[in-house]
């Protein structure tokens, strides 16, 4: 929960912002800047910039070649770091004769011909932004909080790029063992009859419910579904995640039926009334949330630039059914009438 409240409150921010904006736009400055220095110096002091003649021979020739290719990636915050502690990204672009940086003095703005790191204090519409230009072999640092208070974002150039980024991960979150482990809590309120071998839940207590199902939309959305929508372009290199990947859909199939066995005893009346409506308002709360997130990830799938990517590389929505399918869900991939009822029970109840 901390989590999407900490993504609620950074849309709001850049809501704000854009609203303040209106149609203008940031400056930003290059070295061909006369306050490009200065402007470092005195909002990015943080960031640490290696020439490539400085940086050691051999780690030249180190950050296999990934390929990249032409795409840019957007302004953002590196997550799941341990506070404070350094980011240092290497670049290595295959520059040659047919790619020449142009004339900085007849330019406006950034060669699009260079790669660049962009960078720009967070939140804030005053301080223009830096581009600064990565050629074959630099390295730059991100120290101390300047990753937390500052965005970056890297923008392409006309040469093939490949970077190797080094961080102190926060292992507490974001692994397999952690991700795994939070499956493990949420089954924990699942159980067998050892005669007729029906599944039933050990408790219907709010917060025992809230819990599984925010476990439940972390495996669908932050994990399956993130791997999927990389298409097949993995493969190509290893297959080691699809073992781990089909045993936390295994444990998300489980969760689904812990799901629909929430819904079938909220359908009761025999519950506490009290404990019912609690139980409800958090439940309805939380399929809300999954059907907004899975009608995002069905578009970006089904999107034009999506489908026009090489087949290996489309993105697939999964997991994806439909009523006809004869996959056995225990409930609907759309849960409009599903939510619409709980709505109406909450209405009724009151």
């Amino acid at each position: 929960m901390k989590r999407r409240a900490g993504e609620r409150e950074k849309e709001l921010k850049k809501k704000k912002l854009l609203e303040e904006l209106g149609e203008n736009r940031l400056p930003y400055l290059t070295p061909a800047d006369a306050d490009f220095h200065q402007l470092w110096k005195s909002k990015y002091s943080k960031l640490i910039f290696r020439k490539s003649d400085t940086v050691p021979e051999d780690l030249h020739q180190m950050e296999p070649y990934f390929g990249m290719g032409s795409m840019a990636v957007s302004w953002h915050h590196d997550e799941n770091l341990v506070g404070r502690s350094a980011v240092a990204v290497y670049s290595y672009s295959c520059e040659d004769s047919s790619v020449q940086e142009s004339n900085e003095q007849e330019l406006k703005g950034r060669d699009p011909a260079v790669w660049h790191v962009g960078l720009k204090v967070a939140w804030d519409i005053e301080t223009p932004g830096l581009a600064v230009p990565l050629h074959q072999g630099d390295i730059y640092l991100m120290l101390d909080d300047l990753n937390m208070t500052h965005q970056h974002c890297v923008l392409a150039g006309l040469s093939p790029r490949f970077s190797s980024t080094h961080r102190v991960a926060d292992c507490s979150r974001g692994t397999l063992e952690y991700i795994l482990g939070q499956c493990e809590l949420a089954l924990q309120n699942l159980q067998t009859d050892s005669d007729s071998m029906v599944l039933s839940l050990k408790s219907l207590e709010a917060a025992v419910v809230k819990q599984a199902e925010e476990i439940h939309n972390e495996v669908e959305f932050e994990w399956l579904r993130q791997f999927w929508f990389q298409g097949k372009r993995y493969l190509k290199c290893t297959d080691w995640w699809l073992k781990p990947m089909a045993k936390l859909e295994e444990f998300w199939r489980k969760m689904e039926i812990m799901t629909s066995l929430v819904l079938s005893e909220v359908r009761k009346e025999q519950q506490i009334e009290e404990q019912r409506n609690e139980t409800i308002s958090c439940f309805l709360l939380l399929l809300k949330e999954r059907q907004k997130l899975r009608k995002e990830w069905t578009a970006r799938c089904q999107s034009d630039a999506a489908e026009s990517l090489p087949e290996d590389q489309r993105p697939e929505c999964h997991p994806f059914w439909t009523d006809d399918d004869e996959c056995n869900m225990p409930l609907p991939y759309d849960l409009e009438e599903v939510i619409a009822y709980l709505q109406n029970l909450v209405q009724w109840i009151e």
